[in-house]
């Protein structure tokens, strides 16, 4: 159920969450809060990029094709997808420069991330809320981890 074009998602899911949704014993609080505010959440297109990789690496079988089924069938049908705009590339070059004078280069997979939910005004919900703290130290990104509790 993706939200009508006029609203647009507050929360940009990195692909730890998502990829929570498709274990068997998924965690409870990332389930609830996803219950809670699934009409208002989205993926980017380098999660989705990096979903696809996790699939690709995997061997021919059932869970491949459970997992391709899933991914094709019920990611894309759930979620409203962020771009890397231009916009969100102009904030891009801005943190990886920032980052860089104060010595905190990150990955740039995290950092193109980050700079679409902040592009976008979203927060950004991963569980590796490390590797986004020195973006969140030189911008105003909002991290929410819905791991804890």
């Amino acid at each position: 159920m993706q939200n009508s074009d006029d609203e647009e998602p507050h929360y940009l899911l990195d692909s730890n969450i998502v990829s929570e949704f498709m274990k068997y014993r998924a965690n409870f609080n990332v389930l609830q809060n996803f219950g809670m505010h699934i009409s208002d959440c989205a993926i980017c297109t380098i999660v989705w990029q990096e979903l696809l990789f996790g699939l690709y690496l995997l061997d021919e079988g059932v869970k491949k094709t459970a997992l391709a089924k899933f991914i094709n069938e019920e990611v894309l049908s759930e979620f409203k997808m962020k771009h890397y705009t231009q916009k969100a590339a102009e904030i891009h070059a801005d943190l990886r420069a920032k980052l860089s004078k104060i010595g905190k280069p990150t990955q740039l997979s995290d950092s193109m991330i980050a700079a679409i939910a902040l592009a976008n005004h979203m927060v950004l919900v991963t569980r590796n809320t490390k590797h986004f703290e020195a973006i969140a130290q030189v911008s105003e990104l909002q991290i929410e981890n819905w791991f804890e509790g």
